[in-house]
């Protein structure tokens, strides 16, 4: 019924899928294009963790861009991620009290393990005790279980 978004490798396109999946009601699919357009961005990186950084990243973008009707870039995790990295990034967002860009949605969506949050507890070993511990406590106070992230 729904094209394959794995056949699909340009975001353009599937933008375009995206606003006629919920034109016609199809919430869902759109959901999963924009997964699609996350995973793309990822895809140019070997390291897992900057995969799943750029990844999330994307997501949070796409949310961005829906929610204001223009395209958004999160321009300052950008220069961020340039200047330090993305475990910085990572862990200076798990210690942020607010929750990051899009989690919401992607807990809405059983996607939880796609987030910010969950990359720092997955990827523990990079991160400082502090910073898993309030990953994993956003995480739980939206409902979320380690073992539904890892």
């Amino acid at each position: 019924m729904f094209p394959d978004l794995t056949k699909f490798s340009e975001p353009e396109k599937l933008r375009k899928l995206m606003v006629n999946a919920r034109r016609l009601g199809h919430d869902d699919y759109a959901f999963q294009i924009r997964m699609r357009i996350a995973e793309l961005a990822g895809l140019p990186f070997r390291d897992p963790l900057e995969r799943e950084f750029w990844t999330a990243v994307s997501y949070a973008e796409e949310v961005k861009t829906e929610a204001t009707g223009k395209t958004s870039r999160l321009s300052g995790t950008r220069t961020k991620h340039k200047k330090y990295g993305a475990v910085r990034c990572l862990g200076d967002w798990a210690m942020d009290p607010n929750p990051t860009e899009g989690l919401d949605s992607l807990v809405e969506h059983q996607r939880a393990e796609l987030s910010g949050e969950a990359i720092v507890v997955r990827h523990a070993d990079k991160f400082s005790v502090e910073a898993v511990a309030a990953a994993a406590a956003k995480l739980a106070a939206l409902g979320v279980s380690r073992e539904q992230i890892v």
